[in-house]
């Protein structure tokens, strides 16, 4: 392990009472859920795989670790709590928990979880965050991943049953597939169409499988999902689109969701998609198995940054200036709030913006958090049935260029841009530690959290 082992169980005296539980200890009860979760987190990340026969120069990634959240979650979740949001989205780092098949450790994340309960704050618990344990070499492409996550799941949803009841099972899924199946960015480093599609498909049953695991293992699980919709994915993977706009915005909707599409039952058999598929050689059986199976959230996540998504050619939303601060944050907050009605009508269920965040300097920030809360009031006053906005980062995070320019020290990496615009940067103290500073969007965002809740 890479993590030393002082770092991750703590102090041997918690660590005791920790092997004893629930006997030993007697934690607070997970608070209620709000009406409206308004809430942050700490870039969760990481990727476990850095074998050089396999990995190649790669090093292991861990935001965490990196952030030194790993020793000082207290703090972080201080200040989360500080800015006035009800919940917190959080992450088990599988690779920690299960180091080796079927042996687990919770004893770290116990800590998190009661202190986000002491703090009165509702943990929303990512199983996976894009990583698997490093004995799994390939990642989501070895043969364990499916039977492993849902055995993981079991296992993780007994161990916290009645201190956490909100996960999200697959951070982000459709990233998974194109990064490790088309783009070669993540285990198995898969550079084809046809490995996107097969890892997809497997990422999907895997999803499920968990899904109906933790319903199983906590009986008033809420299952919120956490997509990034590529929308561009379609066109970019399949070259041509249908020419009627039905079927070409369920293809361009369906691909871009890929795999939860799939998971979530919306991917039936006269679906357009279901005929690329098969180009691609997915077996008719294989889609089948989600006709009976399928399991959608309870709430659909969307992450959307304008940054990355809606002004990737001019830096940020801010375009140089070329606009005041407020209007150019008031356009970026559009660009979200239409792809939000969007996904709301495609998925027909109760959404959350899962992850959000814009701007290079702390002013911009500040702008966009004003922009958000205008945006929900509208939405909401629209009948959209959001019931949550969190903003990504909490800290300002290290990107994940870090992992693949191992000559590079961290200090590089810790820097705004793209979706790691956090509410405090992360400076160097006098000691070699990373500082908390808040940026002048912290207290924009407590404002704007703090004027809807007392309403």
């Amino acid at each position: 392990m890479t993590r030393s082992r002082r770092r991750f169980l703590g102090d041997l005296t918690l660590s005791a009472g920790a092997l004893c539980w629930p006997a030993c200890v007697e934690a607070p009860p997970e608070p209620r859920a709000p009406k409206f979760h308004w809430g942050v987190a700490v870039e969760n990340t990481w990727m476990a795989q850095s074998d050089p026969a396999y990995d190649g120069d790669r090093r292991l990634l861990d935001e965490y670790a990196l952030t030194e959240h790993d020793e000082r979650f207290e703090d972080d979740l201080a200040l989360a709590r500080d800015l006035g949001v009800t919940s917190v989205r959080t992450s088990v780092p599988w690779y920690l928990s299960e180091p080796s098949p079927e042996q687990y450790d919770f004893d770290w994340f116990d800590r998190v979880i009661d202190h986000c309960l002491k703090l009165d704050l509702v943990p929303i618990v990512d199983l996976i965050h894009y990583g698997t344990p490093a004995w799994m070499e390939t990642g989501i492409g070895d043969a364990r991943f499916e039977a492993s996550f849902a055995a993981y799941a079991r296992k993780l949803g007994g161990h916290f049953r009645g201190r956490v009841s909100h996960f999200t099972p697959h951070n982000e899924p459709q990233l998974a597939a194109l990064y490790g199946g088309a783009l070669g960015l993540f285990p198995p480093y898969g550079q084809t169409v046809q490995r996107w599609a097969e890892l997809g498909v497997r990422i999907a049953r895997a999803m499920v499988l968990a899904t109906e695991t933790l319903r199983d293992e906590v009986p008033k699980a809420r299952i919120f999902s956490a997509e990034l919709i590529h929308w561009p994915a379609a066109e970019a993977l399949f070259g041509t689109l249908p020419e009627e706009p039905e079927a070409r915005d369920a293809l361009v909707l369906s691909t871009g969701s890929f795999p939860a599409s799939l998971a979530y039952g919306r991917i039936v058999a006269t679906h357009p998609l279901v005929d690329r598929l098969a180009s691609l050689g997915v077996p008719s059986s294989e889609l089948e198995w989600f006709t009976e199976r399928a399991a959608p959230p309870d709430v659909l996540g969307y992450n959307h940054y304008p940054d990355l998504v809606d002004f990737a050619a001019d830096g940020d939303f801010t375009r140089g200036g070329s606009l005041p601060l407020h209007e150019a944050a008031r356009q970026a907050a559009d660009k979200v709030e239409q792809a939000l009605r969007r996904v709301a009508r495609y998925f027909g269920q109760p959404v959350w913006l899962s992850e959000t965040s814009a701007g290079l300097a702390g002013e911009a920030r500040a702008a966009y958090a004003h922009a958000l809360g205008e945006m929900t009031d509208r939405l909401l006053a629209d009948g959209v049935p959001l019931v949550g906005l969190h903003w990504w980062p909490l800290l300002t995070a290290a990107q994940w260029r870090y992992r693949d320019e191992p000559s590079t020290p961290l200090d590089a990496f810790l820097v705004p841009g793209g979706w790691n615009n956090g509410l405090f940067d992360l400076v160097r103290d006098g000691g070699g530690g990373l500082e908390r500073v808040a940026t002048a969007a912290a207290e924009a965002f407590a404002t704007m959290v703090r004027e809807r809740t007392r309403a």
